[in-house]
């Protein structure tokens, strides 16, 4: 991580290839443009791969993902990607900008008052729950509760851990013994609001419908993941649902038809929007719904495969405010980050922990 320096060249120097020196280079001209300009004078913006970035006025409407993309591996905003959305949020108010997320809204506070985004609709869960502006649902889908159970007993049969999500909070109901891994305190990173209900009457009111689960949440070893899936498809190949992942070694499990590019299509009918003037950000397998319905997809550096396939574009990693590199490049392309924008040695020093640092480079000095 190193200091920022214009949003242009920052972006820019993720993985320029060779021969292409700035965004503002143009190695071929169409009949109404010159190299350098736009019809109306202003620079042709390309990527690191010399693709062309969507102009600011083609943009009308902005998804994102959370942990992973807004979020550093600490769970919380980078300064540029915090400061770029509060930028377009003060000089473009009429475009929204809106979180798409496998996280709960109660976990999505100080994320909204950071990015002063509390005017904006919320789609949560990976979609499940859709919520408006004053925070009421608009949609919800929740999973068969008799299946919620039975997958359950399966996790607690082969010693994994199982995390049903209700509106507001999640109950584990297994815990795996023995594990690599404290999977509750994994599980509380990304929603804090775990309560512990293994010896007490939830499954009942699941099974009497008293409480309605969102998803399932089944974090494990990441090489025992591709083993699980299997099982659980085989065992309820007759039940509708839906596995995506956001992490690698994080099963979750929906309805069927909770997607991300269905919350998409909600929103762009909401503002009406059409969806190719939406760009989408996102760093997991359940994002690759939204890059495919969204005009303009990014996947973070830090993604998984399946949504580098088949973005539009890629940026930098979460750990590297991504995000906000991308947008800058956009929307304010001129703009120069000063030292508030870098992370604090706070954390960096957690995060050197957290990726497992042999040798810490904020020790050895290889940060501002």
């Amino acid at each position: 991580m190193s200091g920022f320096r214009s949003a242009a060249s920052s972006f820019s120097s993720i993985h320029r290839p060779q021969g292409i020196s700035s965004p503002w280079d143009t190695p071929v001209a169409t009949p109404h443009e010159s190299p350098a300009t736009t019809p109306g004078g202003s620079p042709i913006l390309r990527d690191s791969d010399g693709k062309r970035l969507p102009k600011a006025d083609d943009i009308k409407m902005i998804l994102s993902d959370v942990d992973g993309t807004l979020f550093t591996d600490a769970h919380e905003l980078h300064p540029t990607t915090r400061d770029a959305i509060r930028y377009i949020r003060q000089t473009r108010p009429n475009v929204p900008f809106i979180p798409v997320t496998g996280k709960q809204l109660t976990s999505c506070g100080d994320l909204v008052k950071e990015l002063g985004i509390e005017d904006m609709p919320a789609a949560c869960m990976h979609g499940a729950i859709i919520y408006d502006k004053d925070r009421k649902i608009e949609q919800s889908m929740s999973l068969d509760p008799h299946f919620v159970r039975d997958v359950a007993r399966l996790m607690r049969k082969h010693n994994k851990s199982t995390f049903l999500y209700v509106e507001e909070w999640n109950a584990m109901v297994t815990k795996e013994e023995n594990g690599s891994k404290d999977w509750e305190q994994v599980a509380r990173g990304f929603d804090p609001a775990v309560r512990d209900e293994r010896e007490t009457d939830f499954m009942q009111r699941v099974l009497k419908g008293k409480e309605k689960i969102s998803k399932i949440f089944l974090p494990m070893d990441e090489s025992v993941v591709p083993d699980m899936i299997d099982l659980i498809e085989k065992t309820f190949h007759k039940v509708p649902f839906k596995i995506t992942r956001a992490l690698p070694y994080i099963i979750e499990i929906v309805a069927e038809g909770v997607d991300k590019s269905a919350a998409l299509a909600f929103f762009c009918a909401k503002f009406n929007i059409d969806p190719k003037n939406v760009i989408s950000f996102g760093d997991g397998e359940n994002d690759v719904g939204m890059f495919g319905a969204s005009g303009y997809s990014v996947a973070m550096a830090n993604g998984m495969p399946k949504p580098k396939a088949v973005a539009t574009y890629q940026t930098g990693s979460n750990n590297d405010g991504g995000v906000g590199q991308f947008l800058n490049a956009i929307f304010r392309p001129d703009h120069t980050e000063g030292p508030d924008a870098r992370l604090n040695p706070d954390h960096l020093s957690m995060l050197d922990e957290r990726l497992g640092a042999v040798e810490s480079p904020l020790a050895a000095g290889a940060y501002p």
